[in-house]
């Protein structure tokens, strides 16, 4: 492996935890009706603005909202199919995906204008969006909010089809299914720059996920949902995930209002004019334009992507997620220990992006929701050496669960948590689309990204999981490493390098003292 490398060090990553526990701004926790929007309206009067919009957001590292919400989660269920030519990835099929993402990014960004929704993010095909409930102790105002997620569902839906149909000439015809939950969440926002992280975290937001997650399409609500309109409720998650609403429920959840198809094809035909007139909207496969970028891939500046300045090469995905924290906080909301867990997630996830970023010269795409998802690659200007690419992503993935223990030692508040990895290679996409400014979105989105979260997905809290393809490429010495179906359970930075490198491991064993300070290089 290439000596340029930057390395893991224990006490490096000591250090910088405990620089971050110190840095640590006294958290704010603020009830969003009761105090976020008082604040927020006596600032935007000041400025001469008397319009308040009822969203959350431009929070700092110390700030924590607990909202009332509605969770929606729009997922297009068929993208991995447009992603593909003849069930292989090329740089067409990659255009063509990224083309339909584009302009479904802007549309769902007008159509959540119009029904007094926040987009929180898009991770791949999926969109998360959220409707704050004014005073959520009145089922009136709870059953209206669920009623403007799903007037925006079904706009979505409208709007997409129409778009894709004019201006995509059908190429794509996306197939959607919709997950809706309600409960309390705490907002956040961790980002920085042109890189914003708002998050909504709680039981809530984590399982209107899960009910989008599957092949088939429609709307899913939970029983919370159902039972608020007093209709059947099936059960709890696994039957909530085949328990597709009928239209008369679809109906009832709405009012009605919601499937009045002369609105909608109203607003979707404004809609669809203005993605017409929209320059960046309509990019089509032919306007994207992709470049190898040369390692390291920390030096992406998304900022500088646009569909015509794309990068695409082989790099490889990886998923880490934080296990338990979902549990975690919806006890701290409901204990009264919300800024000690808001804490917890940034020290935790800023050491996690450190590891990636500052220790192996990675990437960060985003955070999702307690999920970070990087990228890794190793190679020249011309192109990926794939195999010390993904011998240097085993260090990495080893590194995050070496960081994320030390992270643990140092929170007592967090030692329930655990972390799920996941790692794959492949070529890879990656670009910056939607509307353009603050509201565009970064996109590395492939088979490799989706299989590395799918091996996350089904790691526990001390298991990391190779993808098939990254485990053909690794070394004998790396392939020993995942003896369990690709599964290696506590794989920590001081196993991965005593597998690579016995010799020198031993030798460095003897010769050094105080193992806390070892600085380990060769990655």
């Amino acid at each position: 492996m290439g000596e340029d490398c930057v390395s893991w060090s224990y006490l490096r990553a000591q250090n910088r935890i405990a620089s971050s526990i110190a840095a640590t701004p006294q958290m704010r926790v603020e009830l969003f009706e009761a105090e976020y929007l008082p604040r927020i309206r006596e600032v935007r009067a000041k400025m001469g603005d008397a319009e308040t919009p009822r969203v959350v957001r431009d929070l700092g590292p110390g700030d924590a909202v607990l909202t009332d919400t509605v969770q929606l989660y729009i997922n297009v269920i068929n993208y991995d199919a447009m992603r593909r030519d003849a069930g292989a990835e090329t740089e067409a099929s990659h255009a063509r995906a990224l083309s339909f993402l584009h302009l479904h990014y802007a549309a769902l960004d007008r159509a959540s204008d119009g029904v007094g929704a926040q987009r929180i993010d898009y991770h791949g095909p999926r969109m998360h969006a959220v409707v704050t409930i004014d005073h959520p102790q009145d089922s009136t105002n709870v059953r209206e909010a669920v009623a403007r997620a799903l007037q925006l569902a079904q706009e979505t839906i409208a709007l997409s089809e129409a778009a894709s149909r004019d201006i995509l000439r059908g190429q794509t015809r996306p197939v959607f299914r919709i997950g809706i939950d309600i409960g309390r969440c705490v907002a956040i926002d961790s980002g920085r720059k042109d890189e914003r992280e708002p998050l909504f975290i709680g039981g809530a937001a984590n399982h209107a996920a899960k009910l989008a997650e599957g092949s088939s399409p429609g709307i899913y609500p939970s029983d919370r949902v159902r039972a608020l309109f007093g209709l059947r409720q099936v059960g709890g998650i696994v039957a909530e995930r085949v328990s597709k609403a009928s239209e008369y429920e679809v109906a009832s959840l709405g009012a009605g209002s919601v499937l009045d198809a002369e609105r909608i094809e109203r607003r979707a035909d404004d809609l669809r004019t203005a993605m017409r007139t929209h320059r960046d909207a309509t990019i089509g496969m032919a306007g994207f334009v992709f470049h190898h970028h040369r390692p390291p891939l920390r030096s992406i500046d998304y900022s500088r992507l646009s569909p015509s300045r794309s990068v695409r090469m082989p790099l490889v995905s990886i998923f880490a997620d934080l296990d338990g924290y979902t549990a975690y906080v919806d006890a701290a909301m409901a204990s009264g220990g919300t800024a000690e867990a808001v804490r917890d997630l940034h020290v935790i996830r800023g050491e996690l992006n450190a590891v990636l970023q500052d220790d192996f010269d990675g990437r960060k795409v985003r955070f999702i929701g307690d999920c970070i998802h990087g990228l890794i690659a190793v190679g020249d200007d011309q192109r990926t050496d794939e195999r010390t690419s993904v011998e240097k992503a085993t260090a990495c993935v080893g590194a995050l669960r070496s960081s994320f223990d030390l992270c643990i030692e140092m929170l007592p508040t967090a030692r329930r948590l655990g972390l799920a990895i996941g790692f794959e290679i492949g070529s890879t996409p990656i670009s910056r689309i939607g509307i353009r400014g603050d509201r565009s979105v970064r996109v590395a989105s492939s088979h490799a990204t989706l299989a590395s979260e799918e091996c996350q997905a089904v790691c526990s809290g001390t298991e990391t999981r190779i993808g098939d393809h990254a485990y053909t490429l690794a070394s004998p010495d790396t392939r020993r490493l995942f003896p369990a179906n690709g599964k290696s359970k506590n794989l920590n930075f001081d196993t991965v390098l005593l597998q690579s490198q016995p010799a020198a491991a031993a030798v460095e064993e003897a010769d050094a003292p105080v193992a806390e300070n070892r600085s380990y290089g060769g990655f």
